[in-house]
């Protein structure tokens, strides 16, 4: 739950229930160590939006290809972007690029007792709720 966007933030609130699980969290606690150790990464993907943050000593990092519409709002505009460099000549590359939600998260902290959907969400449900009637 800690590398993703609350519920009420995500088109899909299923997410969560799909992206991870304790399984995965022991196997890659058993891998790195319970507070992880100077390799400790994590590289995961296929949610399509940006992650770079250290959590209990690992580092996780997700750079989706994701969809041309949405490399297009990367920050390089996303056409031309190249494979991101996570270790390099001994030691991990700095924070890989803005990653929205790992930046808004390490300022923000996490409100579960908010259900209300955000705005960019509620106007998503609206059309499409619209558009079937």
């Amino acid at each position: 739950q800690d590398l993703c966007p609350e519920k009420r933030m995500l088109f899909y609130p299923n997410l969560p229930k799909i992206i991870g699980s304790d399984f995965l969290e022991l196997r890659i606690r058993s891998i790195h160590g319970a507070m992880g150790s100077t390799s400790a990464c994590h590289v995961f993907g296929h949610t399509h939006f940006s992650w770079d943050a250290v959590l209990d000593g690992i580092r996780y990092v997700q750079a989706p290809l994701a969809y041309p519409r949405e490399r297009k709002r990367r920050m390089n505009g996303g056409e031309n972007q190249l494979p991101y460099c996570v270790y390099s000549d001994g030691k991990f590359a700095d924070k890989l690029s803005h990653c929205y939600w790992s930046d808004y998260y390490a300022t923000n902290p996490r409100s579960p007792d908010i259900t209300e959907l955000a705005p960019w969400v509620a106007r998503f449900y609206n059309r499409t709720w619209k558009s079937e009637f």
